[in-house]
């Protein structure tokens, strides 16, 4: 078919993709084969095209790890490198996604999204002028560190852009993915704590869980408190109280005893993760005595 015939068939396929035995029966007839992938991908494509063909690789990277061989052998990071910079926010948007699903199972395209200098970008994607970008760009790095550490230096850049979502107007959705990728940025070494703390993520973190510390700890809004970032951002400081400057700078800010005070919540997680820091923080340092 003509490159401006194939908005109907590819748009065809994205819906038949959602389910799994069409979706393996597809990709095991060549959907994913690299030639095919090129020329759906390729700028003369209608657009509707091109954001098909990205949801449809999100969709196979998110439903299973099994896929990403053959979403390796389609030979697509250039293009995806390249949307990342598109003039079109549902483009960029896309994207993220799918890089995002691409790191969701496992480490198996790090070394990859390394060689093509694809972090780097990522990350630019955190401060994009579209909210759906940054969305899925914070998530997008959050599994990008949460298998290993093999990309944490090239992501060192990123905690002061994740730092910055936390503090501006943004959906909650955006600020947990975030606030669950600066987690991930120390969970598996500690290679950058030290930025973690020097770069103003640690108190960002707790000024968070001062901000809804009142919605929290008020019985008639539990609704609104699982809605809100609270519970990401404490499940994160449990993470981050492992590490030694991360705990030193908890016992030392002001707005530590706020999360004394959150073991009142009437939430039942929220007393469970304020008392697993202030535990943590205690057992390191020696005894702690907070407010009731």
């Amino acid at each position: 078919m003509d490159l401006k015939d194939l908005g109907r068939p590819v748009a065809f396929l994205a819906k038949m993709i959602g389910h799994r035995p069409l979706a393996v029966s597809l990709v095991g007839k060549g959907l994913l084969d690299a030639n095919r992938v090129r020329r759906l991908l390729d700028s003369s494509c209608p657009r509707e095209v091109t954001l098909d063909v990205l949801m449809m690789v999100s969709d196979l990277a998110r439903m299973d790890k099994g896929f990403y061989e053959y979403i390796n052998g389609a030979s697509m990071l250039e293009f995806l490198k390249e949307y990342l910079t598109h003039e079109d926010p549902n483009v960029r948007a896309k994207t993220c996604s799918a890089l995002g699903n691409m790191c969701r199972h496992s480490s198996y395209f790090y070394t990859s999204l390394a060689k093509h200098q694809i972090i780097g970008l990522l990350i630019d994607r955190c401060a994009d002028p579209d909210k759906r970008t940054r969305n899925f760009a914070s998530f997008a790095i959050g599994n990008a560190s949460y298998h290993n550490d093999v990309l944490y230096e090239e992501l060192r850049r990123s905690i002061p852009q994740l730092a910055n979502i936390l503090l501006s107007a943004e959906e909650d959705k955006t600020k947990a993915n975030a606030a669950g990728a600066l987690s991930n940025l120390v969970r598996n070494s500690n290679k950058l704590c030290e930025d973690i703390v020097s770069k103003g993520a640690m108190e960002v973190f707790l000024k968070l869980v001062a901000d809804c510390s009142v919605l929290a700890l008020n019985p008639s809004r539990r609704d609104a408190v699982n809605e809100s970032p609270l519970k990401i951002a404490l499940f994160s400081l449990t993470k981050m109280c492992a590490h030694q400057p991360c705990r030193h700078f908890l016992r030392s800010s002001e707005l530590f005893p706020v999360i004394g005070r959150l073991r009142q919540s009437p939430e039942s997680t929220i007393p469970n993760y304020a008392s697993v820091i202030i535990s943590k923080v205690g057992d390191a340092t020696g005894p702690i005595t907070l407010p009731n």
